[in-house]
Protein backbone atom coordinates (compact mmCIF):
# COMPACT_ATOMS: atom_id res chain seq x y z
CA UNK A 1 0.00 0.00 0.00
CA UNK A 2 1.73 3.58 -0.96
CA UNK A 3 -0.33 7.07 -0.53
CA UNK A 4 0.44 10.27 -1.36
CA UNK A 5 -0.07 13.13 1.07
CA UNK A 6 -1.52 16.75 -0.57
CA UNK A 7 -1.53 19.88 1.28
CA UNK A 8 -2.56 23.10 0.61
CA UNK A 9 0.05 26.36 0.18
CA UNK A 10 -1.14 29.82 0.00
CA UNK A 11 1.11 32.51 -1.43
CA UNK A 12 -0.01 36.15 -1.27
CA UNK A 13 0.63 39.34 -3.29
CA UNK A 14 2.72 41.44 -0.96
CA UNK A 15 3.82 41.80 2.56
CA UNK A 16 2.80 44.84 3.58
CA UNK A 17 0.21 47.36 2.32
CA UNK A 18 1.20 51.06 2.16
CA UNK A 19 -2.06 53.13 2.31
CA UNK A 20 0.88 56.21 2.36
CA UNK A 21 -1.00 59.78 3.91
CA UNK A 22 -4.96 60.12 3.89
CA UNK A 23 -7.25 62.65 4.93
CA UNK A 24 -9.50 61.96 7.47
CA UNK A 25 -12.73 61.34 6.58
CA UNK A 26 -11.63 59.69 3.03
CA UNK A 27 -11.93 56.03 2.31
CA UNK A 28 -9.37 53.76 0.62
CA UNK A 29 -8.75 50.26 -0.42
CA UNK A 30 -6.57 47.64 -1.63
CA UNK A 31 -6.54 44.15 -2.29
CA UNK A 32 -5.17 41.15 -0.27
CA UNK A 33 -4.59 38.21 -3.24
CA UNK A 34 -4.22 34.79 -1.94
CA UNK A 35 -3.23 32.09 -4.05
CA UNK A 36 -3.54 28.69 -4.03
CA UNK A 37 -0.71 26.75 -5.48
CA UNK A 38 -1.81 23.19 -4.70
CA UNK A 39 -4.10 20.58 -6.05
CA UNK A 40 -6.74 20.72 -3.12
CA UNK A 41 -8.72 23.40 -1.79
CA UNK A 42 -7.27 25.57 1.23
CA UNK A 43 -9.30 26.57 3.70
CA UNK A 44 -8.19 29.53 5.40
CA UNK A 45 -8.75 32.01 8.54
CA UNK A 46 -8.12 35.32 9.48
CA UNK A 47 -6.94 37.35 12.13
CA UNK A 48 -5.79 40.52 13.89
CA UNK A 49 -2.26 40.09 15.70
CA UNK A 50 -1.92 41.91 19.05
CA UNK A 51 -5.22 43.57 18.37
CA UNK A 52 -6.66 45.79 21.30
CA UNK A 53 -9.18 46.95 19.55
CA UNK A 54 -8.99 50.85 20.42
CA UNK A 55 -7.74 51.85 16.35
CA UNK A 56 -10.22 50.96 14.28
CA UNK A 57 -8.75 52.51 10.81
CA UNK A 58 -8.03 49.22 9.08
CA UNK A 59 -11.03 46.57 8.41
CA UNK A 60 -11.50 43.91 6.05
CA UNK A 61 -13.95 42.09 4.42
CA UNK A 62 -13.60 38.35 4.43
CA UNK A 63 -12.17 36.75 7.89
CA UNK A 64 -12.58 32.78 6.14
CA UNK A 65 -13.23 30.95 3.00
CA UNK A 66 -11.86 28.48 0.76
CA UNK A 67 -9.31 29.10 -1.91
CA UNK A 68 -9.82 26.59 -4.98
CA UNK A 69 -6.98 24.20 -5.96
CA UNK A 70 -4.91 26.52 -8.78
CA UNK A 71 -6.88 29.24 -7.70
CA UNK A 72 -7.05 32.98 -6.14
CA UNK A 73 -9.20 34.67 -3.57
CA UNK A 74 -9.41 38.44 -3.19
CA UNK A 75 -9.62 40.00 0.56
CA UNK A 76 -10.57 43.89 0.86
CA UNK A 77 -8.62 46.18 2.96
CA UNK A 78 -10.37 49.08 4.17
CA UNK A 79 -8.54 52.04 5.21
CA UNK A 80 -10.54 55.02 7.24
CA UNK A 81 -8.24 57.25 9.52
CA UNK A 82 -10.47 59.15 11.99
CA UNK A 83 -7.49 60.58 14.25
CA UNK A 84 -5.41 63.86 12.82
CA UNK A 85 -1.52 62.81 13.15
CA UNK A 86 -2.25 59.33 13.98
CA UNK A 87 -0.04 56.59 12.14
CA UNK A 88 -1.81 53.14 11.99
CA UNK A 89 -0.52 49.75 12.09
CA UNK A 90 -2.19 46.46 11.65
CA UNK A 91 -0.85 43.11 11.68
CA UNK A 92 -2.99 40.07 10.62
CA UNK A 93 -2.06 36.39 10.12
CA UNK A 94 -3.88 33.81 7.69
CA UNK A 95 -3.49 30.53 8.68
CA UNK A 96 -4.52 27.13 6.70
CA UNK A 97 -6.15 24.27 7.97
CA UNK A 98 -3.08 21.43 6.80
CA UNK A 99 -0.96 23.94 5.31
CA UNK A 100 1.01 27.02 6.01
CA UNK A 101 0.61 30.16 7.40
CA UNK A 102 1.03 33.68 6.57
CA UNK A 103 1.25 37.52 7.63
CA UNK A 104 0.70 40.56 6.18
CA UNK A 105 0.71 44.21 7.48
CA UNK A 106 -1.41 47.03 7.08
CA UNK A 107 0.15 50.97 7.72
CA UNK A 108 -1.51 54.55 6.66
CA UNK A 109 -0.68 57.97 8.49
CA UNK A 110 -3.88 60.53 8.94
CA UNK A 111 -3.85 64.07 7.99
CA UNK A 112 -6.03 66.72 8.96
CA UNK A 113 -7.78 69.19 6.99
CA UNK A 114 -5.36 72.06 5.79
CA UNK A 115 -7.25 75.07 6.34
CA UNK A 116 -6.06 78.58 6.89
CA UNK A 117 -7.09 82.27 7.03
CA UNK A 118 -6.32 85.48 4.09
CA UNK A 119 -4.62 87.38 6.95
CA UNK A 120 -3.91 86.87 10.65
CA UNK A 121 -4.58 90.63 11.78
CA UNK A 122 -7.57 93.13 10.37
CA UNK A 123 -7.16 96.45 10.71
CA UNK A 124 -10.32 98.29 10.68
CA UNK A 125 -8.61 101.79 10.92
CA UNK A 126 -10.62 104.77 12.76
CA UNK A 127 -14.29 104.33 12.75
CA UNK A 128 -16.69 106.88 13.96
CA UNK A 129 -18.84 105.92 16.22
CA UNK A 130 -22.47 104.55 14.92
CA UNK A 131 -21.18 104.01 11.67
CA UNK A 132 -19.94 100.62 10.09
CA UNK A 133 -16.60 99.60 8.33
CA UNK A 134 -16.32 95.99 6.69
CA UNK A 135 -13.39 93.95 6.37
CA UNK A 136 -13.09 90.49 3.97
CA UNK A 137 -11.80 88.03 5.53
CA UNK A 138 -11.47 84.18 3.33
CA UNK A 139 -11.31 80.59 4.93
CA UNK A 140 -9.35 78.73 2.54
CA UNK A 141 -9.62 74.98 2.38
CA UNK A 142 -7.06 73.47 0.36
CA UNK A 143 -8.31 69.77 1.71
CA UNK A 144 -9.84 67.34 -0.63
CA UNK A 145 -13.28 67.52 1.44
CA UNK A 146 -15.54 70.14 2.37
CA UNK A 147 -14.89 71.44 6.26
CA UNK A 148 -16.79 72.67 9.10
CA UNK A 149 -15.52 76.01 10.54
Amino acid sequence: MSAIGKYPFLTINHERFDFETLLVGKIAQKDVVLKNNSLVPATFSLEKVNDDGKDPAFSIDNYNGVVPPNASFKITVKYVPSVVGLTSCTQYKVKTVGGNDLSFSCIGHAEGFNVSLSTKSIHFGEVQIGSNTNRLLNICNDSDLPTTF
